[in-house]
């Protein structure tokens, strides 16, 4: 498994799946590029290894709308979507809906 490694859970934003350990990052070994080399460590096969790729987000309630980059403090689950009906998550059609009807600002991490 190569995602879910931050969520609403963690209180705070987050990468979902990070390709490889950023600064800002709580842990060094959240990440997928740890994950797969765990795998290989751990004795199993390579060519057996399928890396998944998340197609959803999570969604995040910012304490404060104006502190909102990586790792921005976020005590609640974001707004539900409309077809998956789950706070704090959102299906890939979910995501570009918003984009299409509410054009929601992108933060990005310059280390990616």
């Amino acid at each position: 498994m190569t995602y879910d490694y931050h969520g609403h859970w963690d209180k705070k934003t987050g990468h979902v799946a990070p390709l490889k350990d950023y600064e800002g990052s709580d842990y060094d070994y959240f990440n997928s590029e740890y994950t797969m080399k765990y795998y290989v460590e751990k004795g199993a096969d390579p060519k057996k290894l399928v890396m998944g790729i998340p197609m959803y987000g999570q969604a995040f309630s910012l304490a404060n709308p104006s502190e909102n980059g990586l790792n921005a403090k976020a005590p609640q689950r974001g707004l539900q979507g409309p077809f998956t009906r789950a706070a704090g998550f959102l299906a890939y059609y979910e995501v570009r809906f918003f984009f299409e009807r509410y054009y929601y600002s992108t933060v990005h991490c310059r280390n990616f």
